[in-house]
Protein backbone atom coordinates (compact mmCIF):
# COMPACT_ATOMS: atom_id res chain seq x y z
CA UNK A 1 0.00 0.00 0.00
CA UNK A 2 2.73 2.61 0.79
CA UNK A 3 4.77 1.55 -1.99
CA UNK A 4 1.39 2.23 -4.46
CA UNK A 5 1.01 4.86 -2.42
CA UNK A 6 5.17 6.32 -3.28
CA UNK A 7 4.39 5.31 -7.08
CA UNK A 8 1.27 7.67 -7.42
CA UNK A 9 3.24 11.18 -5.30
CA UNK A 10 6.10 10.25 -7.37
CA UNK A 11 4.36 9.96 -11.12
CA UNK A 12 2.43 13.60 -9.75
CA UNK A 13 5.61 14.98 -9.33
CA UNK A 14 6.89 13.97 -12.86
CA UNK A 15 3.83 15.24 -14.59
CA UNK A 16 3.39 18.46 -12.77
CA UNK A 17 7.30 19.44 -12.99
CA UNK A 18 7.28 18.43 -16.71
CA UNK A 19 4.41 20.20 -17.58
CA UNK A 20 5.69 22.92 -16.09
CA UNK A 21 9.03 22.88 -18.07
CA UNK A 22 6.93 22.22 -21.38
CA UNK A 23 4.71 25.13 -20.83
CA UNK A 24 7.58 27.51 -19.70
CA UNK A 25 8.98 26.91 -23.39
CA UNK A 26 6.03 27.85 -25.22
CA UNK A 27 6.37 31.77 -24.92
CA UNK A 28 10.29 30.82 -25.25
CA UNK A 29 9.54 29.14 -29.17
CA UNK A 30 7.69 32.15 -30.22
CA UNK A 31 10.37 34.39 -29.18
CA UNK A 32 13.13 32.13 -31.07
CA UNK A 33 10.79 32.02 -34.34
CA UNK A 34 10.78 35.71 -34.06
CA UNK A 35 13.91 35.97 -33.56
CA UNK A 36 15.27 33.77 -36.54
CA UNK A 37 12.55 36.11 -38.45
CA UNK A 38 14.76 39.30 -37.88
CA UNK A 39 18.20 37.58 -37.73
CA UNK A 40 18.26 34.77 -40.08
CA UNK A 41 21.20 32.82 -40.76
CA UNK A 42 21.90 33.64 -44.77
CA UNK A 43 24.94 34.24 -46.82
CA UNK A 44 26.50 37.52 -46.17
CA UNK A 45 25.51 37.50 -42.62
CA UNK A 46 26.60 34.62 -41.30
CA UNK A 47 28.74 35.30 -38.58
CA UNK A 48 26.09 38.49 -37.37
CA UNK A 49 23.41 35.95 -37.04
CA UNK A 50 24.79 34.05 -35.23
CA UNK A 51 26.01 35.94 -32.53
CA UNK A 52 22.55 37.49 -32.46
CA UNK A 53 21.03 33.87 -31.98
CA UNK A 54 23.39 32.92 -29.89
CA UNK A 55 22.72 36.25 -27.62
CA UNK A 56 19.08 35.15 -27.50
CA UNK A 57 19.90 31.50 -26.36
CA UNK A 58 22.26 33.03 -23.54
CA UNK A 59 18.92 35.41 -22.58
CA UNK A 60 16.95 32.15 -22.57
CA UNK A 61 19.13 29.89 -20.60
CA UNK A 62 18.99 32.97 -17.75
CA UNK A 63 15.49 33.40 -17.84
CA UNK A 64 14.65 29.67 -17.40
CA UNK A 65 16.68 30.20 -14.55
CA UNK A 66 14.96 32.91 -13.17
CA UNK A 67 11.66 31.08 -13.96
CA UNK A 68 12.78 27.95 -12.20
CA UNK A 69 13.70 30.20 -8.92
CA UNK A 70 10.63 32.23 -8.82
CA UNK A 71 8.36 29.17 -9.65
CA UNK A 72 9.82 26.37 -7.84
CA UNK A 73 7.80 27.51 -4.69
CA UNK A 74 4.01 26.36 -6.50
CA UNK A 75 5.80 23.83 -9.22
CA UNK A 76 8.26 22.30 -6.35
CA UNK A 77 11.50 20.89 -9.29
CA UNK A 78 13.68 21.29 -6.08
CA UNK A 79 13.05 20.68 -2.49
CA UNK A 80 15.46 22.98 -1.50
CA UNK A 81 16.68 26.19 -4.09
CA UNK A 82 20.06 25.62 -5.37
CA UNK A 83 22.44 28.42 -5.77
CA UNK A 84 21.93 30.76 -8.56
CA UNK A 85 25.42 29.50 -10.31
CA UNK A 86 23.65 26.02 -10.02
CA UNK A 87 20.97 26.97 -11.74
CA UNK A 88 22.43 28.82 -14.29
CA UNK A 89 24.35 25.14 -15.15
CA UNK A 90 21.82 23.23 -14.81
CA UNK A 91 19.66 25.78 -17.18
CA UNK A 92 22.40 25.82 -19.78
CA UNK A 93 22.97 21.96 -19.61
CA UNK A 94 19.12 21.58 -19.93
CA UNK A 95 18.10 24.42 -22.50
CA UNK A 96 21.08 24.86 -24.91
CA UNK A 97 20.52 22.06 -27.13
CA UNK A 98 16.74 22.31 -27.03
CA UNK A 99 17.25 26.23 -27.97
CA UNK A 100 19.39 25.71 -31.21
CA UNK A 101 16.76 22.90 -31.96
CA UNK A 102 14.10 25.23 -31.95
CA UNK A 103 16.14 27.66 -33.89
CA UNK A 104 16.98 24.93 -36.67
CA UNK A 105 13.16 24.27 -36.99
CA UNK A 106 12.33 28.05 -37.08
CA UNK A 107 15.30 28.27 -40.36
CA UNK A 108 13.47 25.55 -41.94
CA UNK A 109 10.26 27.00 -42.25
CA UNK A 110 11.20 30.28 -42.57
CA UNK A 111 13.20 29.12 -45.97
CA UNK A 112 10.14 26.75 -47.19
CA UNK A 113 7.93 29.74 -46.82
CA UNK A 114 10.50 31.76 -48.54
CA UNK A 115 10.94 28.88 -51.37
CA UNK A 116 7.02 28.40 -51.47
CA UNK A 117 6.86 32.30 -52.23
CA UNK A 118 9.17 32.80 -54.74
CA UNK A 119 7.75 29.84 -56.66
CA UNK A 120 4.49 31.72 -55.94
CA UNK A 121 5.77 34.76 -57.99
CA UNK A 122 7.34 32.65 -60.34
CA UNK A 123 4.35 31.08 -61.87
CA UNK A 124 2.24 34.39 -61.57
CA UNK A 125 5.15 36.20 -63.34
CA UNK A 126 5.16 33.37 -66.39
CA UNK A 127 1.16 33.57 -66.36
CA UNK A 128 2.00 37.24 -67.12
CA UNK A 129 3.90 36.19 -69.73
CA UNK A 130 2.18 33.89 -71.49
CA UNK A 131 -0.60 35.99 -71.24
CA UNK A 132 1.38 39.05 -72.85
CA UNK A 133 2.76 35.99 -75.54
CA UNK A 134 -0.96 35.18 -76.16
CA UNK A 135 -2.09 39.08 -76.64
CA UNK A 136 1.15 40.10 -78.80
CA UNK A 137 0.05 36.64 -80.74
CA UNK A 138 -3.47 37.41 -81.08
CA UNK A 139 -2.79 40.92 -82.02
CA UNK A 140 -1.28 39.62 -85.26
CA UNK A 141 -4.26 37.64 -85.99
CA UNK A 142 -7.06 40.21 -85.63
CA UNK A 143 -6.22 43.25 -88.79
CA UNK A 144 -4.88 40.19 -90.57
CA UNK A 145 -7.73 37.89 -90.99
CA UNK A 146 -10.40 41.38 -90.95
CA UNK A 147 -7.84 43.01 -93.69
CA UNK A 148 -8.75 39.76 -96.02
CA UNK A 149 -12.29 39.89 -95.17
CA UNK A 150 -12.11 44.16 -96.13
CA UNK A 151 -10.32 42.63 -99.37
CA UNK A 152 -12.73 40.34 -100.30
CA UNK A 153 -15.49 43.03 -100.03
CA UNK A 154 -13.76 44.99 -101.83
CA UNK A 155 -13.11 42.48 -105.19
CA UNK A 156 -17.20 41.92 -104.88
CA UNK A 157 -18.43 45.71 -104.70
CA UNK A 158 -18.06 46.86 -108.22
CA UNK A 159 -19.77 43.44 -109.85
CA UNK A 160 -22.13 42.55 -107.52
CA UNK A 161 -23.52 45.23 -104.83
CA UNK A 162 -25.94 42.92 -103.40
CA UNK A 163 -23.29 40.02 -102.28
CA UNK A 164 -20.90 42.67 -101.15
CA UNK A 165 -24.62 43.51 -98.42
CA UNK A 166 -24.02 40.03 -97.73
CA UNK A 167 -20.57 40.14 -97.22
CA UNK A 168 -20.43 43.72 -95.20
CA UNK A 169 -23.56 41.99 -92.85
CA UNK A 170 -20.97 38.28 -92.17
CA UNK A 171 -18.10 41.36 -92.04
CA UNK A 172 -20.12 42.52 -89.38
CA UNK A 173 -20.80 39.41 -87.03
CA UNK A 174 -16.53 39.03 -87.45
CA UNK A 175 -16.00 42.56 -85.88
CA UNK A 176 -18.72 41.60 -83.17
CA UNK A 177 -17.14 38.28 -82.00
CA UNK A 178 -13.68 39.90 -82.48
CA UNK A 179 -14.74 43.02 -79.87
CA UNK A 180 -16.58 41.03 -77.51
CA UNK A 181 -13.65 38.22 -77.00
CA UNK A 182 -10.45 40.38 -77.55
CA UNK A 183 -10.18 40.30 -73.70
CA UNK A 184 -10.06 36.70 -73.19
CA UNK A 185 -7.38 34.19 -74.04
CA UNK A 186 -10.05 31.15 -74.43
CA UNK A 187 -13.70 30.98 -76.01
CA UNK A 188 -16.29 28.47 -76.20
CA UNK A 189 -16.06 25.86 -79.66
CA UNK A 190 -19.61 26.94 -80.54
CA UNK A 191 -18.47 30.81 -81.19
CA UNK A 192 -15.34 29.68 -82.87
CA UNK A 193 -17.66 28.29 -84.86
CA UNK A 194 -20.15 30.89 -85.71
CA UNK A 195 -17.06 32.57 -86.32
CA UNK A 196 -15.96 30.80 -88.81
CA UNK A 197 -19.25 30.24 -90.61
CA UNK A 198 -19.05 33.98 -91.14
CA UNK A 199 -15.74 34.17 -92.61
CA UNK A 200 -16.65 31.31 -95.10
CA UNK A 201 -19.93 33.23 -95.45
CA UNK A 202 -17.34 36.04 -96.96
CA UNK A 203 -15.67 33.83 -99.07
CA UNK A 204 -18.36 31.98 -100.69
CA UNK A 205 -19.55 35.25 -101.70
CA UNK A 206 -16.45 35.65 -103.55
CA UNK A 207 -15.31 32.46 -104.86
CA UNK A 208 -18.90 31.02 -105.06
CA UNK A 209 -19.28 27.39 -106.43
CA UNK A 210 -15.41 27.05 -106.10
CA UNK A 211 -15.61 27.45 -102.45
CA UNK A 212 -16.82 24.01 -100.99
CA UNK A 213 -16.96 23.58 -96.60
CA UNK A 214 -18.42 21.00 -94.83
CA UNK A 215 -18.61 21.17 -91.07
CA UNK A 216 -18.62 18.30 -89.41
CA UNK A 217 -19.03 19.16 -85.17
CA UNK A 218 -21.13 17.49 -82.74
CA UNK A 219 -23.84 19.87 -81.14
CA UNK A 220 -22.60 18.78 -77.39
CA UNK A 221 -19.08 19.89 -77.61
CA UNK A 222 -20.33 23.60 -78.15
CA UNK A 223 -19.49 24.39 -74.54
CA UNK A 224 -15.81 22.91 -74.79
CA UNK A 225 -13.37 25.80 -74.23
CA UNK A 226 -11.09 26.40 -76.82
CA UNK A 227 -8.28 29.05 -77.53
CA UNK A 228 -9.71 32.11 -79.25
CA UNK A 229 -9.15 32.55 -83.09
CA UNK A 230 -8.31 29.02 -83.12
CA UNK A 231 -10.04 27.53 -86.05
CA UNK A 232 -10.55 30.50 -88.22
CA UNK A 233 -6.69 31.57 -89.41
CA UNK A 234 -6.51 27.35 -90.38
CA UNK A 235 -9.87 27.63 -92.62
CA UNK A 236 -8.01 31.25 -93.81
CA UNK A 237 -4.81 29.55 -94.72
CA UNK A 238 -7.18 26.85 -96.65
CA UNK A 239 -8.98 29.27 -98.45
CA UNK A 240 -5.78 31.28 -99.28
CA UNK A 241 -3.16 28.48 -100.69
CA UNK A 242 -5.92 25.44 -101.78
CA UNK A 243 -9.07 27.52 -103.67
CA UNK A 244 -8.02 30.56 -104.34
CA UNK A 245 -4.88 29.70 -106.58
CA UNK A 246 -7.03 27.16 -108.91
CA UNK A 247 -9.93 27.38 -111.24
CA UNK A 248 -11.75 23.89 -110.01
CA UNK A 249 -13.82 24.11 -106.74
CA UNK A 250 -11.80 23.15 -104.18
CA UNK A 251 -13.39 21.62 -100.54
CA UNK A 252 -12.37 22.53 -97.03
CA UNK A 253 -13.76 20.62 -94.32
CA UNK A 254 -13.41 21.42 -89.99
CA UNK A 255 -14.32 18.53 -87.76
CA UNK A 256 -14.84 18.36 -84.02
CA UNK A 257 -15.05 15.16 -81.86
CA UNK A 258 -13.84 13.68 -78.91
CA UNK A 259 -11.28 11.09 -77.28
CA UNK A 260 -11.54 10.23 -74.34
CA UNK A 261 -10.73 13.52 -72.10
CA UNK A 262 -9.07 15.34 -75.00
CA UNK A 263 -10.45 17.45 -78.00
CA UNK A 264 -9.81 16.49 -81.68
CA UNK A 265 -10.31 19.56 -83.82
CA UNK A 266 -8.94 19.17 -87.53
CA UNK A 267 -8.99 21.17 -90.59
CA UNK A 268 -8.47 19.90 -94.34
CA UNK A 269 -8.25 20.95 -97.77
CA UNK A 270 -8.31 19.05 -101.28
CA UNK A 271 -5.70 21.59 -102.15
CA UNK A 272 -2.11 20.29 -103.90
CA UNK A 273 -0.35 20.53 -100.71
CA UNK A 274 2.45 22.46 -102.10
CA UNK A 275 1.78 26.04 -100.51
CA UNK A 276 1.44 24.34 -96.87
CA UNK A 277 4.45 21.84 -97.04
CA UNK A 278 7.08 24.42 -95.00
CA UNK A 279 6.23 23.99 -91.43
CA UNK A 280 4.96 27.32 -90.01
CA UNK A 281 3.31 28.56 -93.50
CA UNK A 282 1.62 31.28 -93.13
CA UNK A 283 0.06 33.62 -89.65
CA UNK A 284 -2.39 30.99 -88.87
CA UNK A 285 -0.09 27.65 -88.74
CA UNK A 286 2.69 29.57 -86.79
CA UNK A 287 0.70 31.89 -84.49
CA UNK A 288 -1.76 29.29 -83.88
CA UNK A 289 1.21 26.93 -82.81
CA UNK A 290 2.53 29.45 -80.44
CA UNK A 291 -0.06 30.51 -78.53
CA UNK A 292 -1.21 26.35 -78.19
CA UNK A 293 2.43 26.75 -76.51
CA UNK A 294 1.29 29.64 -74.20
CA UNK A 295 -2.36 27.91 -73.09
CA UNK A 296 -1.25 24.23 -72.61
CA UNK A 297 2.70 23.50 -72.17
CA UNK A 298 3.82 20.73 -73.66
CA UNK A 299 0.07 19.06 -73.11
CA UNK A 300 -1.30 19.52 -76.64
CA UNK A 301 -0.43 18.12 -80.41
CA UNK A 302 -0.27 20.27 -83.20
CA UNK A 303 0.43 18.52 -86.56
CA UNK A 304 0.27 19.33 -90.13
CA UNK A 305 -0.02 16.75 -93.19
CA UNK A 306 0.31 17.20 -96.18
CA UNK A 307 0.15 15.38 -99.51
CA UNK A 308 0.22 15.97 -103.25
CA UNK A 309 -3.15 14.13 -103.88
CA UNK A 310 -5.29 14.80 -100.62
CA UNK A 311 -4.01 18.45 -100.16
CA UNK A 312 -3.50 19.69 -96.21
CA UNK A 313 -5.09 19.02 -92.98
CA UNK A 314 -4.19 20.49 -89.86
CA UNK A 315 -4.78 18.25 -86.55
CA UNK A 316 -4.90 19.41 -83.33
CA UNK A 317 -5.22 17.78 -79.88
CA UNK A 318 -5.51 19.40 -76.68
CA UNK A 319 -7.03 18.99 -73.52
CA UNK A 320 -11.34 18.75 -73.26
CA UNK A 321 -12.41 21.31 -70.55
CA UNK A 322 -15.95 22.34 -70.29
CA UNK A 323 -17.22 26.14 -70.14
CA UNK A 324 -18.03 25.66 -66.57
CA UNK A 325 -14.84 24.64 -65.33
CA UNK A 326 -13.33 27.92 -66.25
CA UNK A 327 -15.70 30.08 -64.47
Amino acid sequence: MHEAFSGQVASSYLLRTEMAKATLWIPFTMFLFWWVGRHPMERGSMLRSIGWLTVAVAGIVVMRALCVAAFNPWIGWHTQLPSWSALLRTSFLSNVLTAWMIIGVAHALLFARRERLRQQQHAELHSQLSQARFEALAARLDPHFLFNALHSISEVMHRDVAAADRMVVGLGGLLRQSIDGGATQQTTLGEQIELVEDYVAIEQVRLGPRLCFHLDVDESLSSVVVPRLLLQPLVENAIRYAVVPRLKPGSIRVTAQRHENRLILEVCDDGSGEAAATPGHGVGLASTRARLQCLYGDDFRFEVETSLRSGTCVHIDIPMQQLSETE
